[in-house]
């Protein structure tokens, strides 16, 4: 199937939280629920305690040039904050949980199609975790260098409005790139092989990660979006391979 369109990621995700209310897949996701509800907890109460130095810090750091712009740019910084803070609340939870989102992904991929990616036995799955982590791990590896570039571009007044945009467009293509991971690994792609495959399927990819992100900043509905966005990823992956 050929969706390749922004409004096609949205669908995905949507069809992810109907996927994890189904009966035959709710028990696959308490433990990636449970595991997001406490991080999301400790997520709140950072943000909390550090936005409020930050704020007195950012009125200092500014020039007085720019000071009738201060309103739009510290919101635009407390966004690019935020922003920072839930890739690496996600990226945490999903270090955390990978090995229970790979059996999420793989039981997803089964009601979905009927066939499993691959029967592994319960020895196997947990003889599999290092490699899911360090899957994981890969992740981190691309994600933190371009976030050092973001930050010093935010350095930089007027560049950091453009900069603040960039920086969410990166973080919607770097959950896609996340969730899309759980399901593509259980077919034993390699990482080069999903980023490749993803930049064919570009437009339905940043429609995904835009989704996701914005869900993670609304109330209630971003303790499910681990779960759901696992279910997405997997059923984008499963359609989008037709």
């Amino acid at each position: 199937m050929n969706n390749n369109h922004l409004l096609a990621g949205v669908y995905y995700l949507v069809e992810g939280f109907k996927l994890i209310a189904k009966p035959g897949l709710r028990r696959f996701v308490i433990i990636p629920l449970i595991v997001n509800i406490l991080l999301f907890a400790g997520l709140f109460f950072i943000l909390r305690y550090y936005l409020v130095g930050l704020n007195h810090w950012f009125i200092q750091w500014l020039p007085a040039w720019l000071h009738w712009l201060s309103v739009i740019l510290w919101a635009l910084f407390v966004i690019s904050f935020f922003l920072m803070f839930v890739s690496i609340f996600v990226t945490v939870t999903n270090i955390i949980a990978s090995p229970f989102n790979s059996v999420l992904a793989e039981k997803v991929e089964f009601y979905l199609t009927g066939i499993m990616p691959e029967q592994r036995s319960l020895f196997e799955n947990i003889k599999d975790i290092p490699h899911v982590l360090g899957r994981q791990l890969s992740i981190i590896i691309y994600y933190l260098p371009r976030a050092v570039l973001f930050l010093i571009l935010f350095f930089i007044p007027v560049i950091q409005v453009l900069a603040a945009v960039a920086w969410f467009l990166f973080n919607a293509w770097f959950m896609t790139l996340t969730y899309l991971d759980y399901p593509t690994d259980n077919h034993r792609l390699s990482w080069r092989e999903v980023h490749a495959w993803l930049k064919a399927k570009r437009w339905v990819g940043m429609g995904f990660g835009v989704s996701v992100l914005l869900t993670s900043m609304i109330p209630f509905l971003n303790l499910l979006i681990v779960p759901a966005a696992v279910a997405a990823a997997t059923k984008l992956w499963v359609e989008e391979n037709k």
